[in-house]
């Protein structure tokens, strides 16, 4: 019942039975009294005279448990110091004369760390992103679906070359159905991703494979880091295709999003499944509209006009 909780089985069994049994004494219930104690602690029962034991009402109890649960979150973080000490200490020199940057090598390795980091997410991960990637794309729509599950928020700008892969499109457009935020940009200086305001992770590309990455803690480093990603942010196109383009009624929901991106005639019909020739009409169209010389002017001026 309260295994999420960190509630033993044994524990939850006992307490189940109490609220569904009612009151009894130990030697009803039929464990040892350290287990009816723990419960005690816990705030799950309450001891009453005659050594009966009573259920605490269920909304109580979750309260008191998640209340344990918490000020044991808060204890392991402050041991994390000493034990970061310690754990440096033990790395190598360069390491230890560097020890806001990590390098963690192999792809196994890798995967691991992002995952582990996607775990321990309480807030908000930033994201630019581009080609190669450390996880599959699908595997990577269930780990941020996980993350959006303990309310954590997913800001992400995507690279031309990220929404021009095949079928990339319409799982973006799933992720934010399901509350991702998304922006496009024609280039990204590189690949990044900032985990609430305690690390961020560059990936080094070696021959299109991410087998490095330097795992960035808390410095100025970080703050730079940051400030990057809000920089590009601030600069893309929001990716919005399920909006309503009252300006721009006979515009595909997709284009103005694709065209902003950067994305050539040839993949923005690939993306649409439509025929060159029609997106390149709809295109001179949309120019000609906002009064645009380029493409990507075009894009920019639909998103000035609320059309994106």
């Amino acid at each position: 019942m309260f295994g999420h909780l960190g509630v033993s089985s044994e524990l939850s069994a006992v307490y189940e039975l109490l609220v569904t049994g009612g009151s009894r004494t130990t030697d009803e219930i039929g464990v040892a009294a350290s287990v009816l104690e723990e419960m005690r602690e816990l705030g799950m029962v309450r001891h009453l005279p005659g050594d009966v034991w009573q259920a605490v009402a269920p909304d109580l109890a979750v309260e008191a448990l998640i209340a344990t649960r918490e000020e044991q979150n808060r204890k392991a973080r402050a041991d994390v110091g000493p034990l970061m000490e310690l754990y440096l200490r033990n790395r190598d020199e360069e390491l230890a004369d560097n020890a806001f940057v990590e390098v963690i090598s192999g792809v196994s390795a890798v995967r691991e760390l992002w995952h582990t980091l996607l775990r321990g997410a309480r807030d908000e991960v930033c994201v630019l992103d581009q080609p190669p990637y450390i996880t599959p794309l699908g595997q990577h729509v269930v780990l941020e679906d996980e993350t959006r599950e303990r309310d954590v928020q997913w800001r992400v700008v995507y690279d031309r070359s990220a929404v021009d892969l095949p079928g990339r499109v319409a799982e973006i457009i799933d992720l934010v159905a399901a509350g991702e935020r998304a922006r496009v940009t024609p280039t990204l200086p590189f690949k990044l991703a900032v985990i609430d305001k305690h690390a961020a992770v560059l990936p080094v590309v070696n021959a299109d494979v991410v087998d490095k990455v330097l795992l960035i803690r808390p410095s100025a480093l970080l703050d730079v880091l940051r400030s990057t990603f809000e920089l590009y942010w601030d600069k893309g196109i929001p990716f919005s295709p399920g909006g309503i383009y009252a300006a721009a009624a006979d515009v595909d929901p997709n284009l103005l999003g694709l065209l902003a991106a950067g994305l050539t005639d040839e993949s923005i019909a690939r993306q649409l499944g439509l025929a060159p020739r029609t997106v390149q009409r709809r295109v001179r169209q949309l120019m000609d509209r906002c009064g645009a010389q380029t493409r990507f002017q075009a894009g920019v001026q639909a998103m000035r006009r609320g059309w994106l």
